[in-house]
């Protein structure tokens, strides 16, 4: 268990999108021990397009999930990237291969976290993203 969090994500508002209920609530638990307190959870790419198509809620990040029914994680991120060009955006994927990797970048993704994932992991990712110092550091 990581007991450190991240200053500065408890003033995050982050959209999480995943489909698997055990990964959501993998994401969702790492995500509040690193600090996040508002935290949105969707269960696909087309709810995620929904909600921010209907709500006055502007989100600070976007975790997606990338294989997901209806609306890939690929598809939300196109979407997000026609409206909000600067949304930090990270992708959770099970897929590690080259081609993974050129089309998340050809699309502007921020940083993705191959599955699973540790705490550890997705901590030094959004310390990257968010340019925050890790603690002990």
């Amino acid at each position: 268990m990581l007991d450190n969090k991240l200053p500065g994500l408890e003033r995050l508002r982050v959209l999480l999108v995943e489909d698997d209920m055990f990964a959501q609530r993998l994401a969702a638990s790492v995500l509040r021990q690193l600090g996040v307190r508002d935290l949105t959870i969707v269960k696909d790419g087309q709810a995620a397009i929904d909600l921010l198509s209907s709500t006055q809620v502007q989100f600070d990040l976007i975790v997606s999930d990338w294989n997901m029914p209806k609306v890939t994680g690929l598809d939300l991120l196109k979407h997000v990237r026609k409206t909000w060009q600067n949304m930090p955006f990270l992708m959770l994927t099970g897929n590690a291969n080259e081609d993974f990797v050129v089309t998340a970048r050809e699309n502007k993704v921020d940083a993705y976290v191959i599955k699973p994932f540790s705490a550890g992991q997705l901590q030094q990712k959004l310390a990257v993203m968010f340019n925050l110092r890790l603690p002990g550091t």
